[in-house]
């Protein structure tokens, strides 16, 4: 499936639109604004390993539409700085290589989350909920060189999970590590590249077998705006 990007994107879609769709049996419960700091990161053909040195910092802004049963609906959007090099190669042809990247990446998706626990509750006996997250969406890197032709504008699948903390009814903490699944190899500029040092032919420029990916990690806070059911009239 992963190797059709259209399709998974019209199940991602689907799935979207179904958890969307809730609000059209049951009441929504609320709906969130907020925002905050992000963090993103990348593995490819320069970092083969997520490493917490090459982290980068940007924000993140976001809404968020309530339901019941633990399930809402995410519009995210976050922009910052994201980076790789061959400081450390991973073979003598990295070392050659000795190449770089640092962009400015705009990203925009459609998440579906559940929260495990009613924490939201004024009965509840904690705080706090773990939950978990997936969704579609498409990221935009800025680059003035470019090694080969390919869009500025890419796919991106998101999915991971976090951490929310009531502060109070209005107030809600949010922290939350996601990955990004790509279906391009050219994130870091990199991809196929012919070697011209025969000594080394058993290593590679760049591996155009496995895409690129690269992560968020956002710390947060959101403000939240609790809708009043109105009562239906009696019928005379």
């Amino acid at each position: 499936m992963w190797n059709n990007p259209s399709k998974v994107v019209r199940y991602i879609l689907f799935f979207l639109i179904a958890v969307l769709g809730i609000s059209s049996q049951t009441n929504a419960q609320s709906k969130e604004f907020g925002g905050g700091l992000a963090s993103f990161n990348y593995t490819g053909d320069l970092i083969r390993n997520y490493s917490i040195q090459n982290q980068t910092f940007g924000i993140n802004l976001f809404y968020v539409k309530n339901y019941q049963y633990g399930w809402s609906g995410k519009l995210n959007f976050a922009a910052g700085r994201i980076k790789g090099s061959d400081e450390n190669p991973i073979d003598p042809q990295a070392a050659i290589r000795s190449a770089s990247f640092q962009d400015f990446i705009t990203e925009i998706s459609g998440q579906a989350t559940y929260e495990f626990l009613d924490f939201r509750n004024d009965k509840a006996l904690v705080k706090f909920t773990p939950y978990l997250t997936v969704g579609a969406g498409f990221f935009l890197i800025n680059r003035a060189e470019k090694t080969t032709d390919y869009s500025d504008i890419q796919l991106m699948i998101p999915f991971g999970g976090g951490v929310k903390y009531s502060l109070g009814p209005l107030w809600t903490l949010n922290f939350e590590f996601s990955a990004r699944k790509l279906f391009y190899d050219y994130l870091d500029n990199i991809s196929q590249e012919i070697i011209t040092d025969k000594r080394n032919s058993n290593f590679q420029f760049g591996d155009w077998n496995d895409n690129d990916w690269y992560y968020f990690t956002g710390f947060s806070i959101s403000y939240t705006f609790w809708g009043v059911n109105c009562p239906v009239p009696l019928k005379k």
